[in-house]
């Protein structure tokens, strides 16, 4: 009978067990938070083989490219020796150790903030096995032990001296559990090393056919050892006693990689296909993460356990870090068939949640899958517990939810929420697509009521205040007060607020017994005696300059008021005082919910646990875990750009001064924590150009282009959530003056200043000195010329008076000439008349000769020419020149010509008759030679 119950109870465990496993593979969990890294974010190959930390808290990977280092901000990756794949790698004191193909070594961190290799093997090349690898590095006291297959390798960390031991094709397997170093060799064998020696604890029994341990545990005060496919073994009386545990189904039927025991003592267990197993230190599957619940690749090859229990996993394609310890768990909907949480309540021991797609639930506190009711397909808006039974606000109207059934109860375009009608229990207002409504429970079941009358409004933020007065809050319309009649059929007045700011994803929300609207400039209570909002300075804390998101504020049942902002969620509670309020924020940025503007969610499901909808699923918090610890910024790197041509590193502990042309500074700086929704903000101050912080951003790094000459103090400082960091680093530097503003070149400007004054005054002296003498000589000049104008205007007076006295001269002459002219005529005339009369006159008569004397008076023509002379004295000079054929009678005769006088003019002074002057200019014309064209008087004025 004993034997019966015990196979029954062994076969309903087995039962229980395969159960629990499949269930487990095929349905959704809910997960810590997981941060995927694919390959092409940390930028080296897919296949990682091994993770460790150092002591600054920096995570370093071996992959097949080289190694990676992490620092919680950005990805550097270090080529290894002959590009070969790294295999392991641990951190010991404060380096690095790592080992691959026929090589190991270890790594240091230079003060320009990269990782420097040095290898340990080099020293023995020619001694290594033909293609031997290291796949397993330990720290021990002063000792760096790396094992391959055939050999151990003991490296001294204060002599650096390097030992080793062969134990040629009895592979070693190595393992550290607490102070202790494991081998297991081919043969079966299992010992202790201690002092260089090996001590025998344990043989594995042939027949178990176990080839290899994966490693081997401290667990219930003794050993326990991990088979890739057998389970787990207890090591006793020098031989393996089978563990028998919950999980030994899932591990027969499962092939593990690698397995590593927590810091609490539990397990986890990387399989080849079927992703992570965790299990309790009792042998418990607690979980089971693979890519349908977060794991981005199924093949694990190497676990490690952080300084913040976080699980690293080192993949056959990528990298993934679990955060374990946090105070966050996702569910995730992968496949879409759960789509985006709306609202949430427990409800009689079950959790309810609704979606876009429909109601779902499952028991409170587990992890089993979450299940569909049906009749509930589409968008759920609101969840309600009235008198014991659960309501639904649905695009299609309200169900009643019962035994995990649904019924439709009220047939109402899309029922926004509820809300208990003051001092009337058995009536609910609830708020629709087209205005409010009434329900009514009758016989312990709630019917629709009737729609209330004169406000058709769409009515999803709604409040009573008491029976008779409703707000209501439309983001484009404004804020509403509505005055309901006593029978709760119509409204007897509708008022839209003046004066209120409209405001995109606005809200208004029952706090006690307040009425609080939020918009953009912060959270404004309703004043009981005027009705109108006044901004609450307090309250508006829980939105912070530049964080506004959302209006949309959700009060619980512990009096928390909670606000949804871009980079955290925040939420106040009474204080230890009256009328003090405590704020606290949780850092989950905007992008990890994702909800629509206003639609956010927040559900109490325990005490200080709470529910919080998004997109895909949804996230459970436990305000008790959220860690509240301080965190330290670190300097990374500081990168010099020389005039555009290349970026060197430089030390970031040695502050010193940078050349004119390095005039770019770059700074990298980081907080190394690796937690998925904690997210870092970083700010800035480089006194010596602008003394004020900068603005906070996510951003891990600052450029400074062309700074100009002098000095600086760099500055930073982090913020997770609204705590600050403990320290603010700090970098001086200097950019030193260009050469040609050095003390050197400002000595030689000084100088050659002073020179140039010199010279320019000696300049402007001789300058003067010739502008004087110039002005001198000009002066002079000026004097000469003013005298030699002042002869010369003398000398023009004096021409001007000679030929005013030329010209009265030949005024003279001629009216002489006409006077002589006239009187030979008067004399001929007498003449004439007087030989008329031949009886008193003849030729001898005195008269006649008398007149004959003075016509033919050789003193008149001398007068005349002595005349002639003086007023053109150069006339005949030229004519005897040009026409030195000419007698002293054409000289005369062309005197006369030049006065312009007539033939008949001219025959009186010659006393010859006209037609003798006519006959005398004929002669003329020939010894002048003239054409017959050119007038003989023209001729002669041209002379």
């Amino acid at each position: 009978m004993l034997n019966s119950t015990t196979l029954s109870f062994e076969r309903y465990y087995k039962l229980t067990a395969i159960f629990f496993l499949v269930f487990q593979f095929l349905y959704p969990q809910e997960t810590p938070p997981i941060i995927q890294f694919s390959a092409s974010e940390y930028g080296a190959e897919n296949q990682n083989w091994d993770v460790t930390q150092n002591h600054q808290g920096n995570i370093f990977v071996a992959n097949n490219e080289g190694l990676l280092e992490y620092n919680g901000s950005r990805w550097a990756l270090y080529p290894s020796v002959h590009s070969a794949a790294i295999r392991s790698l641990s951190s010991y004191k404060d380096k690095i150790y790592t080992g691959s193909y026929m090589e190991f070594g270890f790594w240091t961190k230079t003060n320009n903030g990269v990782m420097e290799y040095h290898s340990i093997s080099r020293s023995i090349k020619e001694e290594l096995f033909e293609d031997e690898i290291i796949w397993n590095i330990e720290g021990l006291d002063k000792y760096v032990i790396f094992q391959s297959y055939d050999r151990l390798y003991f490296y001294d960390t204060d002599s650096k001296e390097l030992n080793f031991t062969t134990d040629k094709e009895n592979n070693y397997r190595l393992f550290k559990v607490g102070q202790k170093i494991y081998l297991q060799k081919y043969d079966g064998r299992i010992f202790n090393l201690e002092n260089g020696t090996e001590k025998l604890i344990a043989t594995i029994p042939k027949n178990l056919n176990i080839k290899f341990l994966l490693n081997i545990f401290s667990a219930n005060d003794g050993l326990v050892v991990l088979t890739r496919t057998k389970g787990l073994y207890k090591i006793k009386n020098q031989t393996l006693e089978k563990w028998n545990l919950p999980a030994d189904t899932l591990l027969k039927n499962t092939r593990v990689f690698r397995g590593i025991q927590l810091r609490d003592n539990s397990f986890m267990l990387g399989t080849i296909s079927k992703g992570i197993v965790s299990m309790s230190k009792d042998g418990l599957i607690t979980s089971i993460i693979n890519q349908t619940n977060g794991l981005i690749n199924n093949t694990v090859l190497n676990l490690f356990e952080d300084a913040n229990a976080n699980i690293w996993a080192a993949l056959d394609n990528g990298l993934d870090c679990i955060n374990r310890q946090s105070y966050i768990r996702e569910y995730n909907d992968r496949d879409g068939t759960f789509g985006t949480t709306y609202a949430s309540i427990t409800h009689n021991e079950k959790l309810y949640i609704g979606t876009n797609q429909g109601l779902f639930y499952k028991n409170v506190d587990s992890n089993e899958s979450l299940k569909f009711i049906k009749g509930t397909e589409g968008q759920v808006w609101s969840l309600y517990a009235a008198n014991d039974e659960l309501l639904c606000g649905h695009n299609n109207g309200v169900f009643s939810i019962n035994d995990n059934k649904a019924s439709l109860v009220a047939h109402v375009d899309g029922v926004w929420d509820f809300r208990t009608i003051p001092n009337q229990p058995d009536k609910l207002l609830l708020g629709h697509y087209s205005g409010l409504a009434i329900m009514k429970n009758e016989g312990s079941v709630w019917k629709l009521s009737h729609k209330i009358e004169g406000f058709e409004i769409s009515s999803r933020f709604f409040e009573i205040l008491d029976t008779h007065e409703v707000w209501v809050n439309h983001e484009t319309k404004g804020i509403y007060r509505l005055e309901l009649n006593n029978d709760l059929l119509s409204f007897d007045s509708v008022t839209l607020i003046p004066n209120i700011e409209k405001s995109k994803g606005s809200g208004i929300i029952k706090m006690g017994n307040d009425l609080l609207y939020t918009n953009r400039k912060g959270v404004f209570k309703l004043e009981p005696n005027t009705k109108k909002f006044v901004r609450d300075s307090t309250l508006s804390q829980l939105i912070p300059n530049g964080e506004y998101l959302s209006g949309k504020l959700v009060f619980d049942k512990k009096e928390r008021l909670w606000s949804f902002n871009q980079n955290h969620i925040a939420y106040t509670q009474k204080g230890p005082l009256n009328n003090m309020l405590d704020f606290n924020s949780i850092p989950i940025e905007n992008n990890w919910r994702e909800m629509t503007l206003s639609f956010e969610n927040i559900t109490q499901l325990d005490n200080n646990k709470y529910l919080i909808g998004k997109t895909n699923g949804y996230l459970l918090i436990d305000l008790d875990k959220i860690p509240n610890k301080s965190h330290q910024l670190v300097m990374d790197k500081v990168m010099v750009t020389k005039n555009e041509n290349g970026t060197k590193n430089v030390s970031k502990f040695d502050e010193g001064e940078f050349h004119y042309n390095e005039s770019t500074i770059n700074f990298n700086y980081s907080v190394p924590q690796y937690s998925k929704y904690t997210n870092v903000n970083y700010q800035y101050q480089l006194e010596g150009l602008d003394d004020s912080w900068s603005e906070w951003t996510p951003t891990p790094s600052i450029t400074f282009e062309k700074l100009p000459f002098g000095d600086y103090v760099f500055r930073a400082r982090s913020k997770i959530g609204s705590h600050q960091s403990m320290n603010t680093i700090q970098y001086r530097f200097a950019i030193a003056r260009p050469f040609y503003l050095s003390n050197t070149a400002l000595l030689a400007y000084t100088l050659l200043i002073f020179s140039l004054g010199f010279l320019v005054h000696k300049s402007y002296k001789s300058y003067y000195r010739r502008q004087n003498r110039k002005a001198l000589l000009e002066n002079q000049r000026e004097i000469q010329l003013k005298y030699i104008k002042s002869e010369q205007e003398m000398v023009r007076l004096t021409n001007e008076k000679l030929n005013q006295e030329i010209e009265n001269k030949n005024s003279e002459l001629a009216i002489s000439t006409m006077s002589l002219v006239k009187r030979n005529e008067l004399l001929r005339r007498v003449k004439k008349e007087l030989k008329k009369s031949n009886e008193l006159f003849d030729k001898t008569h005195p008269v006649i000769k008398l007149i004959d004397k003075n016509l033919n008076s050789s003193k008149d023509r001398k007068i005349f020419m002595e005349a002639f002379n003086n007023t053109d004295r150069e006339f005949l000079t030229r004519a005897k020149e040009l026409h030195p054929n000419l007698s002293s009678n054409d000289l005369k005769f062309c005197a006369y010509l030049r006065l312009n006088l007539s033939s008949k003019e001219i025959a009186p002074l010659l006393n010859i008759s006209v037609k003798s002057v006519e006959v005398r200019r004929s002669r003329l014309r020939k010894k002048l030679d003239l054409k017959r064209e050119i007038k003989l008087t023209d001729y002669i004025l041209s002379i």
